[in-house]
């Protein structure tokens, strides 16, 4: 029999329990982790953004964790764990295609657009190939002394004087006694199940769903292009180095690429235009797409698949509680939207940074009610926000002119974030500098909330009969560069720079 007694214990040892729990020890808060399965193991979620690295790095100087560190640039990455693959994500590549024609492109880049995140290689993002990325993750947790379970199923969870859990780790018992409960399982659910707190996507515009897998041999889309003379001579870094979105009339397909050959790849479907059949085979529905876009044919007609597929229903999911008295769940335990924005691991890292102020300023149990009320209400507020944008972009596949104008509201609210978080580092190493902290993608603040549910309601309700948005192009590009004016220091919404938006600091 396995028996614990601990502080604090989390559920799911994923890169985000494990990086809670070496943030915990740092703080003088004994925990234990716990995992059902065991590592390296697949999971999804692989793109890390400028606000996900800046967070991770404002986590690592405040709680003295240097070996992470070399996680948040690519160029630290290869210098130090080149065994550890990962990808270089130079920023957001997006190109429009049409059912049943190749990828036409044009000399004023009007079907495909370009945002710069990093100004080169050495200081760009990554995406994470999570099986090794993961593993590294729960190998420090367990270097620092942190207990680990894995292949551990808890059967029950019991609140008497604190939690009690109750599981299997292989054939021998566990019981493990602990006063807080933090949720880092991701879709499992466990902790929603148990205090029966509802997490359908209801109260969720966004409706999408997916087929996804690992491939080797996927061609680079920028030869494709060159082939095609497309004038990739004007894109501020190469494309396929980026979050490559291929946009469809009806959804969208990721291609993440890794520096170990493999391809991350997928279809993300509108549920409203292209309803989830349960039963239909996934090669049958990739097939199909590629037969439908000729160009994602010839990107990959040498491919080979070299895992499972991957299929889910509706991907939204919302938590109605994420904290209570001696709970709380990370945020990608307590929703999940879409990959379109790359926005789960970013999200996730600053509910880590989050809770960890909770913990660092909160001696006793009374003292954390009111911060972790403060936690979900700051959630709430981003998932409401985040449901904007995600299903704003969904309406607007099949119109391009619009589709690049709105994101615009999600690149402008990032570049607000990056420039707090910035800031705060700054602050970390003696500067007196200080910044208001306008939240996740800089939903926090009123003006710009209420400008982008605006836009969000006329797209959605100019597309309510057809599908399409019934929106002029032109007055649409003029109002969201209206509303982000204030916060554009990059330029943004320029016609002049047709689509290639390279990296400003």
């Amino acid at each position: 029999m396995i028996r614990e007694r601990t502080e604090i214990a989390i559920l799911g040892a994923g890169f985000a329990g494990s990086l809670m729990a070496l943030v915990l020890r740092r703080i003088g808060r004994p925990c234990v982790l716990i995992e059902r399965g065991t590592h390296p193991r697949f999971a999804i979620g692989e793109s890390s953004t400028p606000t996900a690295n800046l967070t991770l790095d404002s986590l690592c100087q405040k709680y003295s964790l240097p070996r992470v560190a070399p996680l948040t640039k690519y160029g630290r990455w290869q210098s130090e764990y080149p065994s550890i693959a990962c990808g270089l994500k130079r920023g957001f590549s997006f190109f429009q295609h049409q059912r049943g024609r190749d990828f036409l492109p044009t000399a004023n880049h009007d079907n495909e657009l370009l945002v710069g995140a990093s100004p080169t290689d050495e200081l760009g993002d990554t995406h994470w190939y999570r099986e090794e990325v993961d593993h590294f993750f729960v190998r420090e947790a367990q270097a620092e002394g942190i207990p680990y379970f894995d292949r551990t199923e808890i059967v029950s969870l019991e609140r008497a004087n604190g939690w009690q859990l109750i599981g299997k780790r292989d054939e021998e018992d566990v019981s493990i006694s602990a006063s807080f409960l933090i949720d880092a399982t991701g879709p499992s659910g466990l902790l929603a199940r148990t205090l029966g707190i509802a997490t359908d996507p209801t109260k969720m515009h966004t409706n999408s769903w997916s087929i996804y897998s690992h491939f080797m041999d996927v061609e680079l889309w920028q030869d494709l292009l060159g082939e095609m003379n497309a004038r990739t001579a004007d894109y501020p870094y190469p494309c396929d180095a980026a979050a490559l979105h291929h946009v469809l009339a009806d959804g969208w397909m990721w291609v993440l690429r890794f520096n170990n050959g493999v391809t991350s790849a997928g279809l993300a479907f509108d549920g409203e235009r292209h309803p989830h059949v349960p039963n239909l085979d996934p090669e049958i529905e990739w097939q199909t797409a590629l037969r439908d876009y000729p160009s994602l044919a010839r990107q990959f007609a040498k491919a080979r698949r070299i895992r499972p597929w991957s299929r889910t229903g509706r991907m939204q999911r919302h938590s109605r509680q994420v904290a209570g008295a001696d709970w709380a769940m990370l945020p990608h335990a307590a929703y999940f939207f879409d990959p379109l924005f790359s926005a789960g691991n970013a999200h996730t890292l600053l509910g880590i940074e989050r809770l960890a102020r909770v913990f660092d300023g909160s001696p006793s149990a009374c003292t954390m009610a009111e911060p972790l009320a403060e936690y979900e209400r700051k959630l709430f507020r981003e998932i409401e926000f985040l449901d904007w944008l995600i299903h704003g972009c969904y309406r607007a596949f099949g119109r391009f002119d619009l589709l690049s104008s709105y994101l615009m509201y999600y690149f402008a609210g990032a570049v607000q974030s990056e420039i707090s978080l910035r800031s705060n580092l700054v602050c970390m190493a003696g500067s007196p500098e200080r910044r208001t902290n306008d939240g996740f993608l800089f939903s926090e603040h009123d003006p710009f909330r209420a400008a982008v549910r605006a836009s969000y309601q006329l797209l959605a309700e100019g597309s309510a009969r057809s599908g399409i948005p019934s929106v002029d192009g032109e007055r649409f590009a003029r109002r969201v560069a209206g509303d982000i004016g204030a916060i554009n220091p990059t330029g943004f919404c320029d016609p002049a720079k047709l689509n290639m938006y390279p990296f400003v600091a």
